[in-house]
C-alpha cells in the first residue's frame, strides 16, 4: 500500500483497512468509504470512524490540526467536540493506517 496517493477506496482495499484498524467495519461504514450514502441515524453508529479513514486516505492540502473544526464531522455541533474528541480520534486512526503502510494525508500544527 505504501506510496499510493489519493487512494481510491475499493472493495479490494477494505480488508486492508480492516486489518490496519484491527476491526471489522460495519456495512454502513464500508458503504460510506465506497462513496455510497450513509443510512444510519443517531450516535454511536461508526460514522466518525469511517469519516476519519476517508479523510486520512484522501489527497489535499495538509490538515491544520489547530483548526480541526474545519474538517471534522462536527459531532454534536460544538468546537469542543472537534478539538478534543475528533482530533484525537483522527490522529489515532491516521497513525494506524500509516503504520500499516497506507500513504496518509499530511498534517500541520
Amino acid at each position: 500500500m505504501r506510496g499510493e496517493s489519493d487512494l481510491k477506496i475499493t472493495e479490494e482495499v477494505i480488508p486492508h483497512i480492516e486489518k490496519a484498524m484491527g476491526l471489522k467495519l460495519y456495512e454502513n461504514q464500508v458503504n460510506h468509504l465506497l462513496g455510497k450514502s450513509w443510512s444510519a441515524t443517531g450516535r454511536r453508529n461508526g460514522k466518525t470512524l469511517s469519516h476519519c479513514i476517508k479523510l486520512a486516505l484522501s489527497e489535499g492540502e495538509p490538515l491544520n490540526m489547530k483548526k480541526p473544526y474545519e474538517f471534522s464531522d462536527y459531532g454534536d455541533g460544538s468546537r469542543r467536540y472537534a478539538y478534543y474528541f475528533y482530533k484525537n480520534e483522527f490522529m489515532r486512526i491516521r497513525d494506524k493506517l500509516k503504520y500499516y503502510g497506507f500513504a496518509v494525508r499530511n498534517i500541520r500544527f
